[in-house]
This record gives C-alpha cells, structure tokens and sequence, in this order.
C-alpha cells in the first residue's frame, strides 16, 4: 500500500473512504445534539413560541435528516470506498471522485435542513427535504454506484466475496429506494404505501445491507478465521434481497392499506428473521475461539453487538406487526423505540465497526486513547438499550392507560419516560463526543504503527 503520508491526495488510496469517515463523524456529533436539544425543548415548549424554525416538528425532521442522511449514509460511502478496494484487490475507480461525492452529499443536506428549518418541509417522514435536495442525492447515490460498479469490474480478485455482495447491491438499490420514496407524485393511500415501501426500503436493503457487508469483512479479518459457511452467507444475503422490499405496509396495518398489502408485509417481517439471524449464526461461528479479540479489537466488538441488537430489532419488528400487537401500540410511540434500535443501535453499530477497524489502517496511527474507544463503546450500547427500553415502555404504558382512562396517572408515568429517555440519549451523544475527539487526537497524536489489513483471500467463499 502508497504511504499515505508521502503521496498527493489525487492518488492517495483510502483518501475517499477517510473523508467519508470524517464527515460521518461530523454529520454524528451534530445529528446527536440536535436530537438532544429537540428532546429537551419537548419537555418545555414554551421555550419556543414564536419562534418557528425551533417547532418540534421541525426540528425532528431535521435530527432525522442529520442522523440518516448526514451519519448513516455517509459511513455507508466509507464502508463502500473502502471495503470494496480490499474485496477487489485494486484501488478505488475514483478517489477524486469518491471524496467529492461525499463533499457534495454533505453540502447538499446542509443546505436541505436549512430550508427545512425555515419552513419548505414536503412533511413527509424521512423525506422531508425540498425536491431540488431530492434530486441532488439522488444523483449522487448513482456515482457512488458509478464508482463502486467500476471497482468491482476492474478486479484483479476475482472471486467476490460475500461482504462485496452486501455492499453492491446496497449501492445499486439506493438510487432507486431514494427516488421511488421522494418523488412527490402520489397522493392518499399510494402516497402512504409509497412511503411505506421507502422507509422499509432504506432500513432492509440499504443501511443493513451496508451493516451485514461491514459484518461479514470485520469478524472474518479481526479473528483471521475463515468464513464458517458460504453457503449460510448465500442464504443470508437472498432472502434479505427477497423479502427486503415487501415489507414495508407493516408500518400502516391498521390504517387504508389494501389487506392483501398487509398480509404480504407482516409475512415478510418475518421472514426477514431468516437473513438475520443466518449472518448472526454464520459471523458468531466464524469467530469461534477468537472472541476474546473483541477486548482489545472494538470494531470485532461493535460488529457482534451490531448483529446481537439487529436479532432483537427484527423481532420486534415481526412482533409489532401482529395485527393485535399493532392495533394496540400502533398509536403510541412503540414504533419510535424499535426505529431507535435500529438507527443508533443496529446502523450504527455497524458503522462503529468500520471506523475502528479502518481509521487506524488509513492514518497508520493506533486509537489515541482506548479509554475513550471504551467510554464510547460502553456509553453508546448501554444509552441505546435504556433509551429503547424507555421509550417501547412508554408507548406500553400510553396504550395501557388510555384503554383504562387513567389519563392524569398515564400523563405523569409518560413524563417520567421521557426524562429517564432524555437521560440515556445524553450518554449517547457524550459518547459520540469521545469519539470525535478520539478520532481528531489518533489522526495526529496516536503511535505510528505499521497496519497492513489482511487479505480477503482469508474469507473463504465461493
């Protein structure tokens, strides 16, 4: 490998992947305050009348921008421009092009949230930026698989293997879920299966598509043990293709989705247990007798949390779309609990996973303090459980006491909720703060050390 100290950035290898890192973390740092400050204005208000660009609403489309477009979209870039090079045994397309479709990424959904801000919000959820932003990234998303296409065709290793499969075809769905989901064509029921099948759409076959990619090269790498079962991984990675795009009307099983709909969609929610828990079955037998690892390796460590939390988010979400499941926590907030799992805990997880298992290949540099890699481990994984507890037990008890009609006792345990959840998230974003300063220290403070990622020919596949 170049030394990326003694190169210029136009052929530097990883210099797209490292940027993409960067600004994920940024895009992190800033999505997690801004969560936090809507959730502590939610407690008061009042604090904000009149002044608009604060409402609530507001300022929950724009957490929910920064987190997925800004954070999880971002690292998905750096685990493509930087997995894919080590998959194929050749660089990146495009550096150049690579790091300047992020740049581009991240100034247009900058741009977009401040106009979310003032008020052009096509209100619809994950979708809430202005068309102009919409069709930005849309074309974006197609360099990116522009890029990735080329990569993976000039090959010298010929033989793909399985976390290549995850990563492309997340490349190659993106565009299509995110012009399918924002075009703002349909109306009424259509308009709501549209958005059904796009936020089921982005979740299943884009971000864990992504995070099953960036699993399967993490634990194979970090314990140097070879892929269990290849063909496990085949069965992982079809079904999770299959039945990835028809899930989607769970989200609206007591609303004016067609039954049939429905039916097809809560069938489907459960048989994505089936992608799920194969790659968890398959990763944690590839690690047999390595994962003691994972004490000093926290991308081993964030990868095995990533698939344990994706197990347990998958069954709930089969859970909640039992129609007698759904029609008593649909109103309340228990969707949010099982959206939270999988965006902080499932996603990012993920994510953790791939910038601690590269950063330190890319600068060369060991993690500046381990301390902090810990907190942030610790800090994150424990905020996400209790805020996730908190919150699905909070929709729990708004459906328990609203069929009872003890409003003012429900009123005051809702509270309570939303305190203990405003406190968990704290940790979280604290956490994320270690780790911003972590990585900025490690780029310039860590001990020089000579990292060479290991081969993907140590991956058995097929």
């Amino acid at each position: 490998m170049v030394d990326a100290r003694t190169t210029t950035y136009q052929y530097e290898p990883d210099f797209a992947a490292r940027q993409s890192i960067l600004w994920s973390i940024a895009w992190l740092v800033g999505g997690v305050t801004i969560t936090l400050i809507a959730s502590l204005l939610a407690l008061k208000p009042s604090l904000v009348q009149g002044f608009g660009f604060l409402s609530p609403a507001r300022l929950l489309a724009v957490s929910n921008t920064a987190i997925v477009f800004g954070w999880l979209a971002t690292v998905g870039f750096a685990a493509i421009y930087a997995l894919l090079p080590r998959i194929t045994e050749v660089q990146l397309h495009n550096e150049v092009l690579g790091s300047l479709t992020t740049l581009t990424w991240s100034v247009i959904v900058t741009f977009g949230i401040l106009f979310v801000l003032i008020g052009f919000n096509q209100g619809r959820p994950f979708a809430e930026l202005p068309v102009g932003a919409d069709i930005g990234l849309a074309l974006l998303l197609v360099m990116v698989l522009f890029n990735a296409g080329v990569t993976a065709a000039r090959r010298r290793e010929k033989t793909l293997y399985v976390s290549g499969w995850f990563l492309l075809a997340a490349a190659l769905v993106a565009p299509f879920i995110y012009i399918v989901g924002n075009v703002p064509v349909f109306t009424g029921a259509v308009d709501v299966i549209v958005n059904g099948f796009y936020i089921n759409g982005f979740e299943m076959l884009w971000f864990l598509a992504i995070g099953l990619g960036i699993a399967h090269y993490v634990i194979p790498v970090e314990t140097g043990n070879p892929l269990n079962s290849v063909a496990l991984a085949r069965a992982s990675f079809w079904s999770l293709m299959f039945a990835g795009g028809w899930a989607g009307a769970r989200f609206y099983t007591t609303g004016s989705v067609p039954d049939y709909l429905k039916t097809i969609a809560i069938a489907m929610t459960f048989v994505l247990l089936l992608p799920v828990l194969s790659a968890a079955a398959n990763l944690f037998a590839t690690g047999r007798g390595r994962w003691d690892l994972s004490a000093r390796s926290y991308g081993l460590r964030f990868a095995a949390t990533g698939l344990a939390l994706a197990v347990a988010w998958i069954a709930f979400e089969a859970t909640s779309a039992i129609p007698q499941v759904s029609k008593f926590l649909g109103p309340t907030v228990w969707s949010d609990g099982v959206r939270f799992l999988a965006i902080f805990g499932v996603f990012s997880s993920f994510g953790f996973a791939l910038i601690y298992h590269m950063y330190p290949l890319m600068v060369g540099r060991e993690w500046y303090s381990r301390p902090a890699a810990s907190f942030h481990f610790w800090a994150t994984e424990i905020g996400v459980l209790l805020a996730t507890m908190t919150i699905m037990a909070s929709g729990a008890a708004q459906s328990a006491l609203a069929s009872s009609g003890a409003a003012p006792k429900g009123a005051t345990i809702v509270d309570v909720m939303h305190v203990l959840t405003l406190l968990a998230f704290a940790l979280i974003a604290v956490a994320q703060y270690a780790l911003a300063y972590n990585t900025m220290r490690t780029a310039r403070s860590g001990a020089y050390v000579d990292l060479i990622a290991r081969s993907p020919a140590t991956v058995r596949s097929a």
